[in-house]
Parts: structure tokens; sequence; C-alpha cells
């Protein structure tokens, strides 16, 4: 069966938007739950663009792929992966299946110093896993050194080569506030190359 995805189209104007915007995200939402995955167009500095990404991300239940302006997806012929164990990654992976086909190249990109990770080889096991399926798989370990950790990981795939950063998208509600985690919250400020958000 073919890939099927969702393009929601947000409106031109960030501030100031019309108050329809609200029934708008929750009609992308609702539609994107009928589509593998939506492909959401991304204008840097517009607020209706993010808050459509995140109605999406975290109300579909499906994935999304959050598209830059200048973006080039001619070949989605190597792929990084954004892996710390987590039930979150391990979704985001399971998502990402339609790019991860023979032939893909993966790198499987570790962060070791931004917070504990459950075991020290996840990646080695992940990139292993990946190239049982068929794939050519390698795994990075990265050090942020106190850099914010989307921009490690966004420019650890660019200077890869990688033509779409695969990861999952953390978020949850606190009193009312939704709140986001720090690599999701700085992809959604700076978005760099093609991200794949699976929450």
């Amino acid at each position: 069966m073919p890939l099927r995805a969702k393009r929601p189209r947000p409106s031109s104007s960030g501030r100031g938007a019309p108050r329809s915007c609200c029934r708008n995200w929750l009609t992308w939402l609702r539609s994107a739950r009928y589509y593998d995955l939506s492909l959401i167009g991304w204008e840097a500095g517009n607020t209706t663009s993010r808050e459509t990404a995140e109605a999406v991300i975290f109300g579909s239940g499906r994935p999304a792929v959050l598209l830059p302006e200048l973006a080039d997806l001619a070949a989605l012929d190597h792929v990084a992966i954004a892996w710390d164990g987590s039930r979150v990654a391990a979704r985001a992976v399971a998502d990402a299946r339609i790019f991860l086909r023979d032939g893909t190249r993966v790198s499987v990109l570790t962060v070791h110093d931004e917070k504990p990770l459950e075991q020290k080889d996840v990646g080695d096991r992940l990139a292993a896993a990946l190239r049982g399926r068929g794939l050519d798989a390698s795994a990075v370990a990265i050090n942020a050194q106190d850099c914010p950790i989307a921009e490690t990981l966004q420019e650890a795939a660019i200077e890869r080569g990688c033509k779409l950063l695969v990861m999952g998208g953390y978020g949850h509600s606190r009193m009312r506030d939704f709140v986001l985690g720090g690599a999701t919250q700085g992809v959604l400020d700076s978005l760099l190359l093609p991200v794949l958000l699976s929450h």
C-alpha cells in the first residue's frame, strides 16, 4: 500500500492570525489521523506554522515531517536517527520505516553527555538491529559539550550528509501549560533540515 501523507496548509500570517486558526489546527490534527504522516511546511518565525506543527505532532497520533523553506527532498538516501533508547525514540524509528529501505544509509546519533542513558551501547544496538534488516547503519557517539541538544543533533546530521533527521517528540502538560522537551523545543525554535517528529 502506498504511503499517504497529509500536508496541512497554515494561514500565511503569524501574529494576529484570525481566530479560525484554532479551528484549523483541530481540523488538521483530526484529518492527519487518516494518513501515514503529515508534511508541514516550515516558515521561520511564523507562529501559525509552529502551532500547527505542535498540534499535529502531539494531537494526531501520527508522525509529522517538518520541511524548512529551502529543503531539497530529491533523495532521502541518508537518514539520521536521534537515539537514546527511549520509548519515544523507538516510536519515531517505527514511524520512519517508510524512509528506511534497503540501501538507505542510516547514522544512529546518540548524545552521551546530555542525560544519563540506560545503557552505554544503545546506539550500537540499534545500528546492529538496522543492519540485520538490510540497512547500511552505523552508530555515531556525539558530545553536546554544553551546546543545545537540538543544534547538536541537527549539525551532526548535516555534517554527515543526512537528508532527514528522525527523532521522538517529547512533550507533556504541566498545570495546564504544554511543556516541550529540550530537543523538541530546539528543533521548533531553529529548524535546519527536514525532521520527522513522532510522539
